[in-house]
């Protein structure tokens, strides 16, 4: 199984031509399902990849979790390519729109981005500090729904589909991006900013990996490659810097523990037991046992859909003060032992609804709907398809991870955005009519 995810890993690069968005969604399944197939092959279950419930993380539970995750690595993979199956990029190499009309959307980026973090720091409470994990929350203002991020997201995406020439974008615009995000992330938010940071600093180096796939040049893939390996470690170290620093700690002493063995590399002796160390990861892998437990072993069964249902009660905003179940994460603890903290994995969730189908057909028709977002886009040169399709994949951490709710949340803040732009579209991006009377003739 380690060879064949691997091998899958490979497919997939080779086949997407490096789309950036969809590589980084379909690797936050693989690196859980790989890592955990590899740890087992090489320690044969002296090493945990979860970090609460040893005695559930049998190697039977374990073999099926990797063979869940890897149906839902071919279902992500067949829902990209049917949705671009009949779609010759080459035909749409650039997204164009009027040079007014660019300016003008700039500004909107511009100001959602700044406008946006900036609401969410003065809601959060500041900047961390001292020995806080978190900032203070709740000061500023009383307004209590969770999509800060998302249209911050808007703000970048429209920022950089606008300032794209030639299909560059401007390096001093991908930098404004990034400042935005860094100041989500000094409040105490990494899932909802060090990842799509990432992602954006990746974006300097997209166009060169494309080419280098379209004219096979492996050499200097594999170069790339490794830069790209650099590139995720350092951020696997600034996001433990983060971390550890929450807890008030100083520059050097972070660094200390993190340079320590056992302590902040791969395998790490936490939670009293040796352990590949993913963080989050490692929560939402204890999640995924505990779906695997209860499902076979009858304490729940499968949900047959309930979780996603619960979707639609929980989408209101929370202002309103209406009833909201509890998400599946709060589900995951078994005879009183806690399985996982803060989320369900998308491929558990997706299990204890329906099994092995369901972790193929749920990761299928995400995929499905993100390329479908992706050539609608561009084959209309749709701005709202596209940024679309950009705050998605931006959201990918959040909605794989945490669970797949998040994509539900950002499909009701998008309609509500095409609402509005229905009243702003005619004075807001097309051309706009002007009739002129001209000698008893009408001019348009």
């Amino acid at each position: 199984m380690t060879l064949l995810i691997g091998i899958h890993g490979y497919v997939c690069l080779t086949t997407t031509a490096s789309n950036l968005l969809f590589i980084f969604r379909y690797f936050l399944v693989w690196i859980l399902v790989f890592g955990t197939a590899f740890v087992w092959f090489l320690y044969d279950g002296e090493v945990f990849v979860a970090p609460f419930g040893l005695i559930y993380q049998t190697p039977e539970n374990t073999r099926l979790l990797v063979l869940a995750g890897m149906f839902s690595l071919c279902g992500s993979l067949v829902g990209w390519h049917i949705a671009l199956l009949r779609f010759k990029f080459q035909k749409y190499p650039e997204f164009s729109i009027p040079n007014k009309y660019r300016n003008r959307l700039i500004n909107v980026g511009l100001y959602l981005a700044i406008g946006f973090v900036l609401l969410y720091i003065w809601k959060v409470g500041g900047f961390v500090g001292g020995s806080k994990s978190y900032a203070d929350g709740q000061e500023g203002f009383e307004l209590t729904f969770g999509v800060f991020n998302i249209f911050q997201l808007i703000g970048i995406a429209l920022l950089l589909l606008s300032s794209m020439r030639s299909n560059r974008i401007y390096i001093r615009y991908l930098l404004v991006s990034i400042f935005t995000l860094v100041l989500g992330m000094l409040a105490g938010s990494r899932a909802d900013y060090l990842p799509q940071a990432f992602i954006v600093i990746l974006l300097l180096f997209n166009h060169n990996i494309t080419n280098i796939l379209l004219k096979r040049q492996y050499v200097k893939l594999i170069k790339w490659v490794l830069l790209l390996i650099c590139l995720l470690f350092i951020g696997y170290l600034v996001a433990t810097y983060i971390a550890i620093w929450r807890g008030g700690l100083s520059f050097l002493q972070v660094m200390d523990i993190i340079l320590a063995n056992n302590n902040g590399l791969l395998i790490s002796n936490v939670y009293g037991h040796k352990m590949l160390y993913f963080e989050t990861g490692n929560m939402m892998l204890g999640g995924f046992y505990s779906a695997i437990v209860q499902v076979h072993e009858g304490i729940t069964g499968f949900l047959l859909g309930e979780s996603y249902l619960n979707y639609f009660l929980i989408a209101p905003p929370a202002l309103l003060n209406l009833p909201r179940p509890l998400g599946l994460e709060w589900a995951t603890e078994i005879n009183d032992v806690t399985m996982t903290q803060g989320g369900i994995f998308e491929v558990a969730e997706a299990y204890w609804n329906f099994g092995l189908l369901g972790c193929f057909f749920v990761s299928l028709f995400i995929s499905y709907c993100f390329g479908w977002l992706l050539q609608r886009g561009l084959k209309a040169n749709n701005y709202f398809y596209l940024v679309w399709y950009m705050v998605y994949g931006l959201h990918g951490f959040r909605s794989v991870w945490y669970q797949n709710f998040s994509y539900f949340r950002l499909m009701t803040v998008m309609l509500f955005v095409y609402l509005v732009a229905l009243f702003l579209f005619k004075w807001f991006v097309t051309d706009r009519k002007t009739t002129i009377r001209l000698g008893g003739q009408l001019d348009v």
